[in-house]
């Protein structure tokens, strides 16, 4: 990858979180890429906290904010993709740490996504009072009650099948395809569906293929409390088998109001 990437970290005042983002940054051997924090909120601790990274981070960092006022993190990403310089852009979320290889598979009319390794709150909050990584081998989560642990195998040369399951949280494409769909779709103000699978519906919708990149684009989500989203799932569910049935590759309610 010869030209600028952008990291996009969706963030939601989880500081803590954030640090050890950047921790695994500072490991990444590709150098050429720009950090974008988009903050769903105006928190005075994220701004101090990237004030303090723009002095001793040796890459570019960009910050969005906007206020808490419900689920808008489509919105938020779009703000994001506005202002990316990078032709490439990856999309984690600020609950998580360690993507790799996203640069180094990165293909013109692909979009990459992986998978993550569910960290229990135990080794959660080891990693956090540590700032480091040395809790995170294989064997050492082995008796931990971390899920997923097989995503935190890494088999570079290994090329899934699977064919679906963009997760919002670990994915990557070229900027001019997420444009050309018109970005995320706004109408959609609950979780699920809307940040990942709407996504990955209407890239498919205008040809670009999906690879799983399990085993290689590794990610480690950190725990955290969360409320029951029942409610939401239906509401977001709803809303994108209506999305379906109006078949539409580009949405009226996004990167571009239409």
């Amino acid at each position: 990858m010869k030209n600028k990437v952008s990291l996009i970290i969706a963030v939601y005042k989880r500081v803590d979180f954030l640090e050890l983002i950047f921790k695994s940054l500072e490991n990444q051997t590709f150098r050429d890429f720009q950090v974008i924090i988009a903050e769903d909120d105006c928190s005075p601790v994220v701004k101090r906290f990237v004030k303090e990274k723009e002095k001793n981070f040796p890459f570019e960092i960009k910050h969005i904010s906007q206020e808490d006022n419900g689920f808008r993190k489509n919105i938020l990403l779009n703000k994001a993709i506005r202002i990316a310089d990078g032709e490439y852009l990856i999309f984690i979320d600020g609950d998580c740490i360690l993507v790799k290889d996203h640069v180094k598979n990165a293909k013109p009319n692909v979009c990459l996504f992986g998978r993550r390794v569910m960290l229990d709150a135990k080794t959660s909050e080891m990693l956090i009072k540590a700032k480091c990584f040395k809790h995170l081998s294989f064997m050492k989560l082995l008796f931990t009650k971390t899920g997923h642990l097989e995503s935190a195998i890494r088999f570079p040369f290994f090329i899934s099948r699977r064919k679906t399951g963009v997760l919002g949280c670990n994915f990557s494409v070229f900027k001019d395809k997420m444009i050309k769909i018109n970005g995320f779709d706004e109408d959609f103000t609950c979780p699920f569906f809307g940040e990942d699978t709407d996504i990955e519906r209407r890239l498919t919708l205008i040809g670009v293929k999906l690879q799983c990149s399990k085993f290689q684009t590794i990610q480690y989500h950190l725990h955290h409390p969360t409320k029951d989203r029942d409610e939401d799932w239906k509401i977001s569910g709803e809303l994108y088998e209506r999305k379906v049935k109006e078949g539409k590759s580009v949405c009226d309610n996004g990167y571009i109001k239409r």
